[in-house]
């Protein structure tokens, strides 16, 4: 099942939006990312968090509508958009996309960023994303599809990533080893082909789709 889960950072053009929501089998919107939600037009399954940031004229709007909400303090060990995931897995979801989570809080951005990797030893497919990026974690294989100049950086998480393969790129590799603390080749990538497929064989990679 695939989960869509709305945080709380600025989203300025909400036009990007659709191509992720397709298919979506569950919305849940955690504390201010109710916005979003009520700028979208949708109605959300669930309603997560403290409430300390959403704004008093969209709490009320939604919380006459029967949406079943589950409220935490405000002193807790998770972030609001972490509860918000953790509820989407007890629903069963396998996919995730997570709007509303690159901000101007770095450290949040970094965290929101570090959480794919949990997700994905999981077994879950997260991907962060606004208007200009699309950020997720792979450990094996990954197809990218997109047009001809799109923007694709691989940046390693775990300290070092081995037998990078990619095909389709402007600038291939092939079976090469990319270190945390070493040069940074792969970033602004760029598509050579309308479908582009990434391979590691061992470690964490970041696949970061980004455009200026």
């Amino acid at each position: 099942m695939k989960a869509l889960v709305f945080a709380g950072a600025e989203i300025w053009d909400y036009s990007f939006c659709k191509a992720y929501m397709d298919g979506a089998g569950v919305v849940i919107c955690c504390d201010s990312g109710l916005r979003h939600a009520k700028a979208l037009g949708i109605r959300p399954d669930y309603i997560v968090g403290d409430f300390d940031s959403v704004s008093p004229e969209v709490w009320d709007y939604y919380k006459g509508q029967g949406i079943p909400v589950r409220q935490f303090p405000a002193r807790k060990n998770e972030t609001d958009m972490e509860l918000g995931v953790l509820l989407a897995l007890e629903l069963g979801a396998n996919e995730l996309v997570l709007f509303g989570g690159i901000g101007d809080r770095f450290d949040h951005t970094l965290a929101n960023a570090h959480y794919l990797l949990s997700l994905l030893k999981k077994g879950v497919r997260a991907r962060l994303v606004d208007e200009k990026n699309c950020v997720e974690v792979i450990d094996k294989h990954l197809t990218v599809c997109g047009k001809v100049g799109d923007i694709v950086s691989t940046i390693p998480l775990s300290m070092e990533v081995r037998g990078i393969t990619l095909k389709g790129f402007s600038y291939p590799l092939t079976d090469f080893d990319l270190a945390l603390d070493d040069d940074y080749i792969a970033v602004s990538n760029v598509l050579a082909e309308e479908r582009a497929e990434i391979d590691i064989r061992d470690g964490y990679l970041f696949v970061i789709r980004s455009r200026d």
